[in-house]
């Protein structure tokens, strides 16, 4: 008896074991390694799964995508590890706007992701300008220097239709729209409207 209790015993703490090492593998696999936010993996995922709650429920999604304004120029200046730390500390203030229930991912390079969870259009347009107020008004210490950064955002509202590549498509594209207007704003795009429309945020002209 006091034999089998003991495998019981080890068996219950080999599968503990198992399930920790799973979800730690699990995280390393969809965690950017640089930031620590989600990766470009678990943003499909995330989208995926949003979409189908609203099929579901009737619930709501808006993706934002998030661009650093002139980074080449932060790399090219201060050096490669400028650059991350400029990118870590974003991605930090940015998550620090968001809610709980939001995941921010880094997209790529210096492009990251918000996927908003029961967040309708116009309640995006509100988080995008907080992103891109708490960015502007962050400073970076590097050096003896004070780095800083602005942000272009773009967002889309999904809808039952949608899978996440056209909801991505179309907040990116709205992320160019606003790239194009000079930067350091937010610009949103409707489901099949050619044109976005700038909603939020203080335009500057590019230098």
């Amino acid at each position: 008896m006091i034999g089998l209790v003991s495998a019981v015993g080890l068996n219950e703490s080999h599968r503990s074991r198992t399930i920790a090492r799973l979800a730690r593998l699990n995280q390393t696999a969809t965690t950017d390694p640089l930031t620590g936010v989600g990766n470009r993996r678990l943003l499909d995922l995330e989208i995926e799964r949003r979409i189908a709650q609203l099929r579901r429920q009737g619930t709501t999604v808006s993706v934002l995508m998030i661009d650093v304004d002139h980074f080449k120029r932060i790399d090219d200046t201060y050096g490669h590890q400028a650059g991350d730390l400029v990118l870590e500390v974003l991605a930090k203030q940015i998550a620090r706007t968001l809610r709980d229930m939001d995941l921010l991912m880094r997209y790529g390079g210096e492009e990251s992701a918000a996927v908003l969870s029961g967040t309708d259009l116009e309640h995006a347009r509100l988080a995008a300008e907080r992103i891109r107020a708490a960015v502007e008004s962050t400073e970076i210490p590097w050096e003896g220097r004070k780095l800083s950064a602005t942000v272009s955002v773009g967002g889309a509202q999904a809808n039952n239709f949608d899978t996440p590549e056209p909801v991505v498509k179309r907040a990116d594209s709205a992320l160019y729209d606003a790239k194009r207007a000079g930067r350091n704003c937010c610009f949103f795009r409707e489901r099949g409207d050619e044109s976005s429309t700038q909603i939020l945020g203080a335009k500057v002209s590019a230098t």
